[in-house]
């Protein structure tokens, strides 16, 4: 059987610093803060596999995406994973963004930087002439923000 997928119900991005890129989500990027919580016990741990899982979450959401950032609290042992976007099992969330330049110098002081440079779509499938950009944090966490031409 197909179409066993009915929607999206959220993105999940791991953070090293909660309240940090709570800032930056709701400042810069415009995001509502829906709520806040830690989470630990048999859910998590039934559901990720991992023995003693507990971390503070936020929901945000912005014209029907949600966003879920964690921050894991336990167990201590966990790595950080930063990733190329050539590497297989990376992946990046992607926003339309009015002005790409002044998302650019309001995620600087954040942390976010530019990955590569600036791109102009030139030939199809995707819109000619958007303008497009990838920007990472410290953790790794790669966000590509797009501008439609006008």
């Amino acid at each position: 059987m197909s179409g066993h997928v009915l929607g999206t119900v959220h993105t999940a991005i791991a953070v090293s610093d909660l309240t940090h890129e709570l800032g930056y989500w709701q400042q810069v990027l415009g995001f509502t803060l829906l709520g806040t919580t830690e989470v630990g016990g048999p859910l998590p741990e039934q559901e990720t596999g991992v023995s003693g899982l507990r971390s503070r979450l936020a929901m945000l959401a912005l014209h029907g995406q949600t966003v879920e950032l964690y921050q894991p609290l336990a167990p201590g042992s966990r790595a950080s994973y930063r990733p190329s976007p050539a590497d297989i099992g990376s992946w990046h969330l992607a926003f339309r963004v009015a002005d790409l330049d002044a998302l650019i110098r309001d995620s600087a002081p954040w942390g976010w930087q530019v990955r590569g440079q600036v791109a102009v779509v030139t030939e199809g499938p995707g819109p000619v002439g958007a303008r497009l950009a990838y920007l990472h944090n410290t953790d790794g966490t790669i966000l590509e923000f797009i501008q439609l031409p006008r």
